[in-house]
């Protein structure tokens, strides 16, 4: 069979596959428990209990997206020296590793000097946990990393929404996460972005962090460029655009909910490939 039929055919077992399983993944589908309230008065360091607990449930000061909680606590940890911990809580996870990596205001593991203190920090779930103390006084990351572990409905590691994009020719350096403006356009949705190079070829896939409602995805697609793509099949169900000269586009909301785009410097036949990848990795991880 020519190879051009053999990707049609393809094609055509992935959309199968999907509309097939749409009713299976409804039945499995199932929605994260709240997590039950913190007593932060009991949370301890190294044996030690809080001297003071400020709890703000509307941090509206602080001027940051979907930041729903601002909790202060301070230890007495020795005499002169107390430890500061200021914990960020977001809405989601997602808006939590948005503002940890695009602030500005963290470098990871490395502690900053401000004034006479250190400041580190950890960013676990929805929270972001910022650690203030006597630059003079030796605070071991694993006893800060410790204390964060102490926390109800602590999950460590990487999302793993990110685990459902393609492997293969991953730029390490090109991964982040975009909650208000998408490929210049203003986002209704999370999403997570990762880029991909193989020899001259650029491309990016993005997925949306949780599912999207249908009328959101139609507001969001609305704004694109819409064009025709050139030497494949036009599907019904596919967006088709461009983002910039030379730049194609192909964007899909999948049943279930999840939405899935890929865009790059790809003739139209070697971006659909790459986009029928990424939409059956993102489907099949059900999350």
């Amino acid at each position: 069979m020519p190879e051009r039929f053999c990707h049609i055919a393809g094609v055509a077992r992935i959309a199968a596959t999907l509309a097939l399983s749409a009713v299976t993944f409804g039945l499995l589908g199932c929605e994260k428990e709240p997590e039950p309230p913190v007593d932060h008065t009991a949370i301890l360091y190294k044996g030690v209990r809080p001297i003071e607990v400020r709890e703000n449930a509307t941090p509206a000061g602080e001027h940051i997206a979907a930041l729903q909680k601002r909790i202060d606590m301070r230890y007495p940890m020795m005499v002169g020296d107390t430890l500061d911990v200021t914990i960020l809580e977001f809405k989601s996870d997602v808006y939590a590793m948005d503002y940890y990596i695009n602030s500005g205001r963290f470098q990871g593991i490395t502690p900053i000097l401000r004034g006479e203190h250190l400041e580190q920090s950890i960013r676990s779930d929805a929270r972001i946990f910022i650690f203030t103390h006597d630059s003079f006084r030796r605070y071991e990351r694993i006893d800060l990393e410790n204390y964060v572990r102490g926390f109800p409905g602590y999950h460590g590691g990487f999302p793993q929404e990110f685990l459902s994009l393609p492997f293969e020719h991953r730029d390490a350096n090109r991964t982040s996460i975009q909650t208000q403006n998408f490929l210049g356009l203003k986002s209704f949705f999370p999403v997570l972005v990762q880029s991909y190079r193989d020899a001259n070829l650029q491309w990016s896939v993005a997925r949306s962090w949780e599912q999207v409602e249908d009328d959101v995805y139609r507001q969001w697609a609305a704004q694109l460029k819409p064009v025709t793509p050139q030497g494949i099949a036009r599907d019904v169900e596919v967006s088709y655009f461009n983002v910039g000269e030379g730049v194609n586009g192909m964007a899909t909301h999948l049943p279930g909910g999840r939405v899935v785009v890929v865009w790059g410097y790809l003739s139209w036949f070697d971006l659909e490939r790459r986009f029928f990848t990424a939409s059956d990795r993102v489907y099949e991880a059900r999350y």
